[in-house]
Order: C-alpha cells, then structure tokens, then sequence
C-alpha cells in the first residue's frame, strides 16, 4: 500500500511467489532507501525470508549497492512510475496483483490518483475524500511524507 501500483504489485507477486527480476528487486530496494528513507539493513532480513534464491553472499551486496553504500557505485535511483510504464505498459502485472485497481482505465493504471472524480465513479475505484484531483486514497494511494531527516518518521 505505497500508492505507486507497480511496487505493490511487486511486493504482493514477491510474497506470492518468492521471486522477482532483477530490475524488480532493484527497484524495489531503491524505493525502500531512497524513497521511504529505510536503511538497507532494516529491509534485508525481510527480503531474505521471502527470496525463494536467497543467496547471501549475492543478496547483502546487491542491497549494499542498490542502496548506494559501497562507495564505489553511483546512486541508483528509480522512477518507480517509469518503471511500471516501461515493464508492465498495459498493467497486466499490476492488475493481476493489485486487483482493486482491476477496472481502473488504461490511462491511470500506473498513477491512479490522478483520475478525476467522475473516472473513479465511473470505474467504482475512489481516491481520496471526492475533491476531483487528490493525492490520498481509500486504497492506500498516499504521498510520501517529506521528511524532516529523522529516519524513524517515515
């Protein structure tokens, strides 16, 4: 429920099935550390658990280098939302995961907080209290709060 549907359709498939392409997972180790501000230690154990090939001595440098922290790598930052356009384009992997986005239009899969309110009646998937354009949801659809540094607030 991070408000980005590719994401979440990555976390859920990861759940599911215990494996997800490399992009994927960097992707995903990227949003966890850049976006979410979360210490790549702080996601290992979780990804380990549920990476059917958990390798460690593969997986803690992937996570090191995703996160940016080996020193010799340059930051590896994702647009999470150019990722879901460039890897599931007609958001067949999102809709298969995520499916209460499931009658959202082609348009707006990818960024369905900006479905107007008469597109979100239309398609019976509301985002946010009914002003036409907002940027929360009943869905999870939230922004990302801007953090103050402390690491913990988010």
């Amino acid at each position: 429920r991070t408000g980005f549907p590719f994401v979440d359709a990555c976390m859920r498939s990861l759940i599911e099935c215990g494996w997800l392409n490399f992009r994927m997972r960097a992707m995903l180790v990227s949003f966890a550390t850049y976006n979410l501000w979360l210490d790549w230690k702080r996601i290992a154990g979780h990804l380990a658990r549920v990476f059917l090939d958990y390798e460690p001595g593969i997986h803690y440098p992937q996570l090191q280098m995703q996160a940016g922290t080996t020193g010799i790598n340059a930051m590896r930052v994702y647009n999470v939302t150019k990722q879901g356009k460039d890897q599931d384009p007609n958001g067949v992997f999102i809709r298969k995961y995520v499916p209460e986005l499931g009658n959202v239009p082609h348009e707006y899969i990818h960024e369905p907080c900006n479905m107007t309110t008469s597109v979100q009646k239309k398609c019976r998937v509301f985002i946010g209290n009914g002003d036409d354009k907002v940027r929360s949801s009943r869905l999870g659809f939230q922004p990302i709060k801007q953090s103050t540094g402390k690491h913990e607030e988010c």
